[in-house]
Protein backbone atom coordinates (compact mmCIF):
# COMPACT_ATOMS: atom_id res chain seq x y z
CA UNK A 1 0.00 0.00 0.00
CA UNK A 2 2.54 2.48 0.54
CA UNK A 3 4.56 1.27 -2.21
CA UNK A 4 1.67 2.08 -4.41
CA UNK A 5 1.42 5.44 -2.87
CA UNK A 6 4.83 6.46 -3.48
CA UNK A 7 4.47 5.66 -6.96
CA UNK A 8 1.14 8.59 -7.02
CA UNK A 9 2.99 10.87 -5.04
CA UNK A 10 6.42 10.81 -7.31
CA UNK A 11 3.89 10.89 -10.45
CA UNK A 12 1.54 13.61 -8.55
CA UNK A 13 3.67 16.32 -10.56
CA UNK A 14 3.66 15.36 -13.96
CA UNK A 15 -0.27 14.70 -14.12
CA UNK A 16 -0.77 18.31 -12.52
CA UNK A 17 0.99 19.85 -15.19
CA UNK A 18 -0.13 17.71 -17.84
CA UNK A 19 -4.11 18.25 -16.43
CA UNK A 20 -3.72 21.94 -16.08
CA UNK A 21 -2.39 22.46 -19.20
CA UNK A 22 -5.41 20.58 -21.03
CA UNK A 23 -7.71 22.78 -18.87
CA UNK A 24 -5.86 26.01 -20.44
CA UNK A 25 -5.42 24.59 -24.03
CA UNK A 26 -9.60 23.27 -24.46
CA UNK A 27 -10.90 26.02 -21.90
CA UNK A 28 -10.18 28.81 -23.78
CA UNK A 29 -13.62 29.95 -25.68
CA UNK A 30 -11.76 31.69 -28.19
CA UNK A 31 -12.44 34.88 -26.39
CA UNK A 32 -9.35 37.51 -26.99
CA UNK A 33 -8.42 40.87 -27.15
CA UNK A 34 -6.56 42.06 -30.27
CA UNK A 35 -3.14 42.83 -29.73
CA UNK A 36 -0.02 44.02 -31.84
CA UNK A 37 2.18 42.19 -34.55
CA UNK A 38 4.10 40.35 -32.02
CA UNK A 39 1.01 38.81 -30.19
CA UNK A 40 -2.00 39.64 -32.22
CA UNK A 41 -4.47 37.91 -30.12
CA UNK A 42 -4.01 38.38 -26.07
CA UNK A 43 -6.25 35.41 -24.92
CA UNK A 44 -7.98 36.39 -21.54
CA UNK A 45 -9.07 32.98 -19.96
CA UNK A 46 -5.60 31.02 -19.73
CA UNK A 47 -4.83 34.85 -17.99
CA UNK A 48 -7.58 33.63 -15.80
CA UNK A 49 -6.87 30.41 -15.04
CA UNK A 50 -2.96 31.49 -14.53
CA UNK A 51 -4.36 33.71 -11.70
CA UNK A 52 -6.75 31.25 -10.45
CA UNK A 53 -3.17 28.45 -10.39
CA UNK A 54 -1.14 30.95 -9.06
CA UNK A 55 -3.19 32.16 -6.18
CA UNK A 56 -4.46 28.20 -5.25
CA UNK A 57 -0.28 26.87 -5.79
CA UNK A 58 0.45 29.97 -2.71
CA UNK A 59 -2.07 28.50 -0.79
CA UNK A 60 -0.58 25.07 -1.20
CA UNK A 61 2.44 26.30 -0.72
CA UNK A 62 1.61 27.49 2.48
CA UNK A 63 -0.47 25.10 3.84
CA UNK A 64 2.47 22.55 3.43
CA UNK A 65 5.28 24.57 5.36
CA UNK A 66 2.92 24.16 8.64
CA UNK A 67 1.97 20.66 7.99
CA UNK A 68 4.71 18.85 6.53
CA UNK A 69 8.22 18.65 8.21
CA UNK A 70 10.42 20.11 5.36
CA UNK A 71 14.07 19.58 5.13
CA UNK A 72 17.17 20.93 3.71
CA UNK A 73 18.80 19.68 0.85
CA UNK A 74 21.19 16.77 1.62
CA UNK A 75 24.55 17.91 0.66
CA UNK A 76 25.48 14.85 -1.68
CA UNK A 77 23.37 14.40 -4.63
CA UNK A 78 23.34 11.77 -7.38
CA UNK A 79 24.20 13.28 -10.54
CA UNK A 80 22.88 10.44 -13.01
CA UNK A 81 19.68 10.39 -10.91
CA UNK A 82 19.59 14.25 -11.39
CA UNK A 83 20.31 14.35 -14.71
CA UNK A 84 17.60 11.53 -15.73
CA UNK A 85 14.97 13.68 -13.97
CA UNK A 86 15.98 16.10 -15.88
CA UNK A 87 15.71 14.46 -19.12
CA UNK A 88 12.36 13.25 -17.58
CA UNK A 89 11.39 16.64 -17.19
CA UNK A 90 11.91 18.26 -20.38
CA UNK A 91 9.94 15.09 -22.65
CA UNK A 92 7.15 15.63 -20.50
CA UNK A 93 7.51 19.64 -20.74
CA UNK A 94 7.66 19.83 -24.36
CA UNK A 95 4.27 18.22 -26.10
CA UNK A 96 2.07 20.34 -23.86
CA UNK A 97 4.37 23.53 -24.41
CA UNK A 98 4.31 23.02 -28.35
CA UNK A 99 0.59 23.19 -28.32
CA UNK A 100 0.35 26.23 -26.09
CA UNK A 101 2.77 28.02 -28.93
CA UNK A 102 0.79 26.88 -32.04
CA UNK A 103 -2.53 27.88 -30.50
CA UNK A 104 -1.67 31.01 -28.75
CA UNK A 105 1.63 32.32 -29.37
CA UNK A 106 2.11 32.91 -26.15
CA UNK A 107 4.07 29.82 -23.86
CA UNK A 108 1.04 29.39 -21.31
CA UNK A 109 1.77 26.26 -19.71
CA UNK A 110 4.04 28.30 -17.28
CA UNK A 111 1.25 27.88 -14.42
CA UNK A 112 1.43 24.27 -14.79
CA UNK A 113 5.00 23.99 -15.04
CA UNK A 114 5.65 25.79 -11.41
CA UNK A 115 3.38 23.55 -10.02
CA UNK A 116 5.22 20.82 -11.38
CA UNK A 117 8.51 21.45 -10.07
CA UNK A 118 7.17 22.82 -6.93
CA UNK A 119 5.12 19.94 -6.09
CA UNK A 120 8.69 17.60 -7.10
CA UNK A 121 10.61 19.78 -4.30
CA UNK A 122 7.77 19.80 -1.78
CA UNK A 123 5.30 17.21 -2.24
CA UNK A 124 7.90 14.31 -3.65
CA UNK A 125 11.56 15.38 -2.04
CA UNK A 126 9.97 17.06 0.60
CA UNK A 127 12.53 19.59 0.29
CA UNK A 128 12.29 23.81 1.26
CA UNK A 129 12.04 25.82 -1.63
CA UNK A 130 14.03 28.11 -0.02
CA UNK A 131 16.91 25.59 -0.65
CA UNK A 132 16.64 26.36 -4.37
CA UNK A 133 16.92 30.26 -4.17
CA UNK A 134 13.42 31.31 -3.27
CA UNK A 135 14.10 33.53 -0.52
CA UNK A 136 13.48 36.97 0.72
CA UNK A 137 16.68 37.84 2.27
CA UNK A 138 17.94 41.11 0.46
CA UNK A 139 14.94 40.74 -1.81
CA UNK A 140 14.98 44.69 -2.31
CA UNK A 141 18.72 44.50 -3.15
CA UNK A 142 18.00 41.50 -5.43
CA UNK A 143 15.56 42.88 -7.51
CA UNK A 144 17.45 46.05 -8.04
CA UNK A 145 20.02 44.06 -9.46
CA UNK A 146 17.94 42.60 -11.81
CA UNK A 147 16.35 45.81 -13.26
CA UNK A 148 20.43 47.06 -13.70
CA UNK A 149 20.70 43.99 -15.41
CA UNK A 150 18.12 43.95 -17.48
CA UNK A 151 18.19 47.66 -17.89
CA UNK A 152 22.11 47.02 -19.35
CA UNK A 153 21.06 44.71 -21.52
CA UNK A 154 18.01 46.19 -23.01
CA UNK A 155 20.16 49.59 -23.20
CA UNK A 156 23.38 48.30 -25.32
CA UNK A 157 21.09 46.48 -27.62
CA UNK A 158 19.38 49.62 -28.51
CA UNK A 159 22.74 51.17 -28.92
CA UNK A 160 23.22 48.50 -31.51
CA UNK A 161 20.26 49.05 -33.02
CA UNK A 162 20.48 52.34 -33.78
CA UNK A 163 24.23 51.79 -34.80
CA UNK A 164 23.20 48.98 -37.12
CA UNK A 165 20.25 51.05 -38.52
CA UNK A 166 22.50 54.19 -39.49
CA UNK A 167 25.10 52.14 -40.40
CA UNK A 168 22.31 50.12 -43.07
CA UNK A 169 20.45 53.41 -44.39
CA UNK A 170 22.41 56.65 -42.90
CA UNK A 171 20.27 59.36 -41.97
CA UNK A 172 17.15 57.64 -43.45
CA UNK A 173 17.18 55.70 -40.11
CA UNK A 174 15.68 58.64 -38.55
CA UNK A 175 13.23 58.84 -41.02
CA UNK A 176 11.14 56.37 -39.17
CA UNK A 177 10.97 56.01 -35.48
CA UNK A 178 8.71 53.47 -33.55
CA UNK A 179 8.69 53.43 -29.77
CA UNK A 180 8.21 49.89 -28.27
CA UNK A 181 4.81 48.75 -28.60
CA UNK A 182 2.56 49.23 -25.19
CA UNK A 183 1.28 45.87 -25.72
CA UNK A 184 4.62 44.30 -25.18
CA UNK A 185 4.94 45.86 -21.83
CA UNK A 186 1.64 44.76 -20.70
CA UNK A 187 2.76 41.07 -20.77
CA UNK A 188 5.67 42.27 -18.09
CA UNK A 189 3.34 40.69 -14.76
CA UNK A 190 2.79 37.11 -16.30
CA UNK A 191 6.55 37.52 -18.11
CA UNK A 192 7.95 38.48 -14.29
CA UNK A 193 5.63 36.14 -12.17
CA UNK A 194 5.19 33.22 -14.35
CA UNK A 195 7.45 32.85 -16.80
CA UNK A 196 10.17 34.52 -15.09
CA UNK A 197 9.45 32.31 -11.77
CA UNK A 198 8.81 29.05 -13.57
CA UNK A 199 12.00 28.91 -16.18
CA UNK A 200 13.93 30.22 -12.96
CA UNK A 201 12.69 27.70 -10.56
CA UNK A 202 13.17 24.75 -12.68
CA UNK A 203 16.33 26.07 -14.69
CA UNK A 204 18.63 27.46 -12.36
CA UNK A 205 16.87 26.77 -8.48
CA UNK A 206 16.14 23.11 -9.13
CA UNK A 207 19.08 21.51 -11.50
CA UNK A 208 21.68 24.19 -11.17
CA UNK A 209 21.47 23.56 -7.19
CA UNK A 210 21.26 20.23 -7.40
CA UNK A 211 24.29 19.33 -10.42
CA UNK A 212 26.01 21.67 -8.13
CA UNK A 213 25.37 19.55 -4.91
CA UNK A 214 26.55 16.35 -7.03
CA UNK A 215 30.16 18.29 -6.84
CA UNK A 216 29.96 19.21 -10.23
CA UNK A 217 31.73 22.48 -11.30
CA UNK A 218 29.95 26.53 -11.83
CA UNK A 219 31.37 25.95 -15.27
CA UNK A 220 30.14 22.25 -15.88
CA UNK A 221 26.53 23.43 -13.99
CA UNK A 222 26.14 26.52 -16.18
CA UNK A 223 27.04 25.00 -19.96
CA UNK A 224 24.78 21.86 -18.92
CA UNK A 225 21.77 23.98 -17.91
CA UNK A 226 21.89 26.51 -20.33
CA UNK A 227 22.28 23.88 -23.00
CA UNK A 228 18.69 22.32 -22.17
CA UNK A 229 17.60 25.67 -21.75
CA UNK A 230 18.82 26.49 -25.30
CA UNK A 231 16.78 23.27 -26.47
CA UNK A 232 13.96 24.26 -24.63
CA UNK A 233 13.21 26.78 -26.77
CA UNK A 234 13.20 25.13 -30.14
CA UNK A 235 9.69 24.93 -30.27
CA UNK A 236 9.49 28.28 -31.16
CA UNK A 237 11.44 27.46 -34.77
CA UNK A 238 8.28 24.40 -34.96
CA UNK A 239 5.37 25.11 -37.47
CA UNK A 240 2.14 23.35 -36.91
CA UNK A 241 2.68 21.23 -40.19
CA UNK A 242 5.76 20.01 -38.42
CA UNK A 243 8.28 22.15 -40.87
CA UNK A 244 10.64 24.07 -39.18
CA UNK A 245 11.19 27.93 -39.31
CA UNK A 246 14.79 28.52 -40.73
CA UNK A 247 14.91 32.02 -41.29
CA UNK A 248 18.54 32.22 -39.71
CA UNK A 249 18.08 35.61 -37.69
CA UNK A 250 15.27 34.36 -36.30
CA UNK A 251 17.30 31.24 -35.07
CA UNK A 252 19.79 32.48 -33.49
CA UNK A 253 17.98 35.59 -31.66
CA UNK A 254 14.88 32.86 -30.32
CA UNK A 255 17.02 29.79 -29.73
CA UNK A 256 20.92 30.32 -29.81
CA UNK A 257 20.40 33.70 -27.78
CA UNK A 258 19.17 31.93 -25.15
CA UNK A 259 22.61 30.32 -24.16
CA UNK A 260 24.46 33.57 -23.12
CA UNK A 261 21.07 34.90 -21.42
CA UNK A 262 21.07 31.36 -19.09
CA UNK A 263 24.88 31.97 -18.52
CA UNK A 264 23.77 35.61 -17.23
CA UNK A 265 21.25 34.02 -14.85
CA UNK A 266 23.50 31.37 -13.84
CA UNK A 267 26.04 34.02 -13.01
CA UNK A 268 23.05 35.91 -10.87
CA UNK A 269 21.59 32.99 -9.02
CA UNK A 270 25.32 31.35 -8.24
CA UNK A 271 26.55 35.01 -6.91
CA UNK A 272 23.65 36.03 -5.17
CA UNK A 273 22.19 32.74 -3.59
CA UNK A 274 19.09 34.13 -4.65
CA UNK A 275 16.34 33.16 -7.50
CA UNK A 276 15.10 37.21 -7.39
CA UNK A 277 17.57 39.14 -9.28
CA UNK A 278 17.30 35.91 -12.04
CA UNK A 279 13.67 36.22 -12.20
CA UNK A 280 13.60 40.54 -12.47
CA UNK A 281 16.17 40.34 -15.52
CA UNK A 282 14.35 37.35 -16.89
CA UNK A 283 10.45 39.36 -16.63
CA UNK A 284 12.18 42.19 -18.22
CA UNK A 285 14.22 41.04 -20.92
CA UNK A 286 11.02 38.38 -22.13
CA UNK A 287 9.23 42.19 -22.42
CA UNK A 288 11.31 44.44 -24.11
CA UNK A 289 13.71 43.96 -25.85
CA UNK A 290 14.80 47.32 -27.50
CA UNK A 291 13.28 51.16 -26.44
CA UNK A 292 12.64 51.67 -30.16
CA UNK A 293 12.89 50.76 -33.65
CA UNK A 294 15.00 52.59 -36.64
CA UNK A 295 13.91 52.20 -40.34
CA UNK A 296 15.94 49.72 -42.38
CA UNK A 297 15.81 49.55 -45.81
CA UNK A 298 13.92 46.09 -46.34
CA UNK A 299 16.40 44.88 -48.71
CA UNK A 300 18.86 44.64 -46.44
CA UNK A 301 16.36 43.60 -43.56
CA UNK A 302 17.81 39.97 -43.47
CA UNK A 303 21.48 40.84 -42.74
CA UNK A 304 20.83 43.76 -40.57
CA UNK A 305 18.70 41.12 -38.61
CA UNK A 306 21.48 38.61 -38.59
CA UNK A 307 24.13 40.78 -37.56
CA UNK A 308 21.92 42.23 -35.06
CA UNK A 309 21.20 39.02 -33.46
CA UNK A 310 25.04 37.44 -33.98
CA UNK A 311 26.31 40.74 -31.86
CA UNK A 312 23.68 40.50 -29.45
CA UNK A 313 24.77 37.25 -28.50
CA UNK A 314 28.30 38.73 -28.19
CA UNK A 315 26.62 41.53 -25.79
CA UNK A 316 24.78 38.70 -23.18
CA UNK A 317 28.39 37.01 -23.25
CA UNK A 318 29.84 40.46 -22.09
CA UNK A 319 27.19 40.72 -19.41
CA UNK A 320 27.45 37.66 -18.32
CA UNK A 321 31.02 38.37 -17.36
CA UNK A 322 30.20 41.63 -15.96
CA UNK A 323 27.30 40.33 -13.42
CA UNK A 324 29.92 38.99 -10.73
CA UNK A 325 31.42 42.76 -10.65
CA UNK A 326 28.14 44.44 -9.86
CA UNK A 327 27.03 41.59 -7.58
CA UNK A 328 30.16 42.20 -5.67
CA UNK A 329 29.49 46.48 -6.11
CA UNK A 330 26.04 46.16 -4.32
CA UNK A 331 27.57 43.45 -1.46
CA UNK A 332 25.25 40.72 -2.65
CA UNK A 333 27.48 37.62 -2.56
CA UNK A 334 26.09 35.27 -1.30
CA UNK A 335 28.99 34.16 1.20
CA UNK A 336 29.00 38.22 2.56
CA UNK A 337 27.15 39.75 5.59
Amino acid sequence: MNKKYDSIIKITPYILYIGLCVIILLLDFDIYIEGSAEYPKFYIMPIIFSIIFYIILLYLISLAKKRMNLKQLEADVDFRRTILLFVIFMAVLWIPRQFMIWKFGITFEKLPLLYMVATQIILVEGLLLSEFGLKKKLIGKNILLGCVIAFINIGLITLLHIVLSFSFSGTDAFEKIELFELSQFITFPYQLLAVGVSEELIFRGYFFTKIRRTGKSFWYTTIITSAVFMIFHIPWLINIDLTFDLYLPYIVSKVINTFPFAIICCFLYEKTGSLVAPIVYHGFSNSLTTFFFLYVNPNLLFLFELILAILSFLILLVIAFIVPKIVLKLNLEANSD
